[in-house]
């Protein structure tokens, strides 16, 4: 089967790239043996015809070697199986590296070349399959959870196709009907979650990912409605039956089987925009604690000689689709601070679901010099690489706010990735209000674009250099 254009790009740019290790490894590891100026020479002296015809070669064969693996299938969803692929072909490529440099008699650090390309083409792939495979990226976090809308045949067909085709992925949290449970029939009746006229209460007190509606639209128009008004203003996706095909996602969701259909389709350039700022956020984020490796080692230093404590403090937040995760930034006040802060809520200064004290006597003198210059964010950089969070978006809220909302609409902002930085921290930051940091949040999911999330980082660092309405 002829490949498709895109994979086609891929495999060739991925073979240049290998390539271009395989140099790396071998100039890096005869450079650390030579004087700097003979590394001229030796470069001069490798550039032969030989050499050449084998680089062209090795690109085609790690073309074929990767194919061959499974490597360009955006497919995988468990890590050790794409691992273990990765491994394989790119130990394959070292045999065979290794095989023409003995071949060629090289005077070269084989030792030293061998695991160097070894390594750095493995990491390369591992971080590719991660950009390229959104099932990666969610692997080991839980599944998704369902509601039915309906108690009839479809629901019944609906909930059959959850246990049969997607039991690993999908699990079922009950039925939503306009009917009381003693109504139901028995096998939906046991399984009940709310009436419909509560489903915006159980939205907010309840994960919910997916509302599938398994009602006739001719008969039950304002059920459906209702029912999906409630859910999308809560950021729950909606999808309906199909009684000809079954089900069946948006490309977005990278799941295919034909039972239901998306009700609003994600558009194909929303999809790969999204796709891109993924990929962006790995490349900035791993660049980045690269860099600030020393500065981190500094803070580090400074914490542990002027508090008691830990450095890190790693604090429970929901983030994307409403999941608890582990965010860490260097600790800026005292240890026991979060067994400080009921004793504080009475001095609480902020309106609504957040906590914020102007003076909070918790932060540590070096804590409050980081907060003013938002160095106490920069270890989220391993949340952004690892996927729980985003370079732009949504700041991640504590277990606690969340637990204190009223609305279920407030938790569509859960609908993106979180970010380390996001449009209310360069609109005035801990100055504004709830109210209005809502209102920032829902306007930035209205309006995302890749352009957008530019424009936030470009205006993030002057907001942080003017320190305002930093906390």
């Amino acid at each position: 089967m002829r490949q498709q254009r895109p994979q086609m790009l891929t495999a060739v740019v991925d073979s240049l790239i290998a390539l271009m290790l395989a140099i790396s490894a071998v100039v890096w590891a005869n450079d650390l043996r030579m004087r700097p100026e003979t590394i001229e020479e030796f470069l001069g002296m490798r550039v032969t015809l030989l050499n050449a015809v084998f680089a062209i070669v090795f690109a085609v064969l790690w073309k074929e070697c990767a194919e061959t693996a499974g490597l360009y299938q955006n497919t995988f969803s468990e890590w050790l199986r794409a691992a273990l692929r990765a491994a394989a072909a790119c130990g394959i490529m070292t045999c065979l590296l290794a095989l023409y440099l003995i071949v060629r008699n090289s005077q070269g650090p084989i030792a030293t070349i061998l695991p160097a390309f070894f390594v750095s083409s493995f990491v390369y792939q591992l971080m590719r399959l991660l950009i390229a495979n959104p099932g990666l990226r969610s692997s080991g976090r839980e599944q998704e959870n369902v509601l039915i809308l309906g108690s009839g045949r479809r629901a019944v067909k609906a909930w059959k196709e959850l246990r049969v085709e997607h039991h690993r992925s999908k699990q079922l949290l009950g039925f939503v009907d306009n009917r009381e449970p003693h109504a139901l029939p028995a096998e939906i009746a046991t399984r009940y979650a709310c009436h419909v006229d509560r489903l915006s209460d159980y939205l907010l007190h309840n994960v919910v990912d997916e509302l599938i509606v398994a009602v006739p639209m001719r008969s039950c128009y304002d059920l459906a409605q209702r029912a999906v008004s409630m859910a999308e203003a809560a950021g729950v996706r909606v999808v309906t039956l199909n009684d000809t095909y079954g089900l069946t996602y948006s490309r977005g969701l990278r799941a295919r089987s034909p039972l239901f259909v998306e009700l609003v389709p994600k558009d194909e350039k929303l999809i790969a925009a999204e796709e891109l700022k993924r990929a962006f956020d790995v490349v900035l984020a791993g660049l980045g604690l690269i860099l600030i490796s020393p500065i981190c080692i500094v803070i580090a230093i400074a914490i542990k000689l002027t508090s008691p404590g830990p450095i890190f403090f790693v604090q429970k937040r929901y983030g994307y689709r409403r999941r608890v995760f582990s965010m860490c930034k260097f600790r800026s006040m005292v240890s026991n601070a979060p067994e400080l802060m009921a004793s504080l809520e009475s001095k609480n200064e902020a309106r609504g679901p957040i906590f914020k004290i102007k003076n909070d006597p918790r932060i540590t003198p070096v804590g409050s010099f980081l907060r003013r210059t938002s160095l106490d964010e920069l270890p989220q950089l391993w949340n952004v690489l690892i996927g729980d969070m985003s370079l732009v978006g949504p700041r991640p809220m504590s277990v606690r706010d969340v637990s204190l909302f009223t609305e279920a609409q407030l938790m569509r902002r859960f609908s993106v990735r979180p970010g380390i930085t996001g449009i209310w921290q360069v609109s005035g930051r801990s100055a504004l209000s709830f109210e209005q940091w809502m209102s920032l949040d829902f306007n930035y999911l209205d309006e995302w674009s890749l352009s957008l999330d530019m424009k936030i980082l470009a205006r993030t660092v002057p907001a942080v250099l003017r320190r305002s309405g930093a906390a």
